[in-house]
């Protein structure tokens, strides 16, 4: 099935996360999917290496690892409703944008999901990330057809 959502983030680069033996990618717990955390693939610390601009732009590229990982598991975007967004931010001590750097994931997953049921989020800046990319993100979804 290639729904409406599925062929938008697709068209918009939706491309495969990170895979790892010890972990899934996204897990099916009484109707809420929640999902392993998705970098960027953009390295650097925003607030040195990276602008604000810069960072939001790893945002959206880990939200659109994000969306490739639950279309796989789940099959189709339809039938499911963002309810979390967390993204943590590689920054510099004195940083206090966070949020405008999440609003690169928020932006891409409200144009995918729509804009009538907004996520709870929480933006964090984090002294390091894996391999010293700048964005990771994880998500929960609820499936409305559960």
């Amino acid at each position: 099935m290639n729904s409406t959502r599925d062929a938008l983030a697709l068209s918009l680069g939706a491309t495969d996360g990170p895979s790892s033996p010890t972990m899934a990618q996204c897990v099916n717990a009484n109707g809420l999917i929640f999902t392993s955390g998705h970098t960027s693939l953009t390295l650097g610390k925003v607030g040195a290496d990276l602008s604000v601009e810069q960072g939001a732009q790893a945002a959206r590229e880990a939200a659109l690892r994000l969306l490739h990982s639950v279309r796989e598991h789940y099959g189709t975007l339809d039938g499911l409703v963002l309810a979390q967004l967390n993204v943590c931010v590689n920054t510099t001590p004195d940083f206090t944008q966070h949020g405008a750097v999440a609003e690169g994931a928020s932006s891409l997953l409200r144009e995918v999901f729509g804009g009538s049921d907004l996520p709870t989020r929480k933006a964090l800046g984090m002294a390091s990330l894996p391999r010293g990319v700048a964005v990771e993100i994880d998500a929960v979804f609820a499936a409305t057809d559960a």
